[in-house]
């Protein structure tokens, strides 16, 4: 019987047709609380330092001029050109994404009207983003639901979950979700809204190693800040943390925000053909 040999070509194209490049991504969600707080010392004090990180989603952006000295710190110790969308909801607590325009392509953007309940808070600000080395598409969300309506929240939870089961692309989301969750005992101690957001899997929670509250509150040591990946992105990919983890970041000021900014970083697979 005559064996048979398979060219060395023939091996090499049939495992390259079935690997995958990754596109790392580094993100952070911060809310800079508008009304509040000097935009010039945020921008240079917790802003600026940072390196390397790919998309900004900002909550409770008080206008352009806002999101413009944002962009303008960002762009100081990276070698790139950032740009930014500036969401109309929210009044003077808007939603702002600032991305890395040398890394990616802005498709569009859009405004979920639908998680603007009641029309007084504010809708979903989501990029629909092209990474320019691998064509790989993705969208990146930021968030801000409601506080003091438990009601609203929860519901706005629910019409996130609904709204990403139709989506097909992969999806971060970050923001400021009220979620409440405990930071000693956040297994069981949490606000719904979390369970109905992640219910069947939909998002999964970019959890910290070390879990710190996101606001500063004598009242509440919860984590309020989240980075949600979708069931496309490979949970064991990601990692995230807490920024400015130091006890004098607290209490807030005039000057500065009530929230620290959580950073993540995760693969964003794409398969060649």
């Amino acid at each position: 019987m005559k064996s048979r040999s398979i060219p060395l070509f023939a091996v090499l194209l049939t495992l390259l047709g079935g690997c995958q490049s990754v596109t790392q991504l580094s993100v952070i969600g911060f809310n800079v609380e508008s009304g509040d707080a000097d935009p010039n010392y945020l921008a240079d004090q917790y802003i600026q330092p940072i390196q390397g990180v790919d998309l900004w989603g900002f909550s409770e952006v008080q206008n352009q001029d806002w999101v413009d000295r944002f962009e303008t710190a960002i762009e100081v110790n990276n070698q790139a050109d950032f740009k930014s969308v500036l969401g109309t909801t929210g009044k003077a607590d808007k939603l702002a994404i600032i991305y890395n325009s040398n890394q990616f392509n802005l498709i569009s953007f859009e405004e979920l009207k639908q998680i603007n309940i009641g029309g007084s808070v504010r809708a979903a600000l989501v990029g629909h983003f092209q990474v320019k080395s691998t064509q790989q598409e993705f969208l990146f969300m930021v968030n801000h639901l409601y506080r003091t309506n438990d009601q609203g929240r929860h519901e706005q939870a629910r019409l996130l979950n609904r709204w990403a089961q139709k989506q097909q692309l992969p999806m971060i989301t970050v923001g400021d979700y009220n979620f409440d969750w405990d930071v000693k005992n956040g297994d069981s101690k949490r606000d719904p809204g979390y369970d109905l957001l992640t219910e069947n899997q939909v998002w999964t929670w970019v959890r910290p190693q070390e879990i710190i509250a996101t606001h500063c509150s004598s009242r509440y040591d919860t984590v309020l800040d989240f980075v949600f990946i979708s069931s496309q992105i490979q949970p064991r990919s990601a990692s995230s943390k807490i920024l400015y983890p130091e006890a004098d970041y607290c209490p807030d000021t005039s000057q500065k925000s009530d929230h620290r900014p959580v950073q993540a970083t995760l693969s964003l697979p794409t398969l060649k053909p």
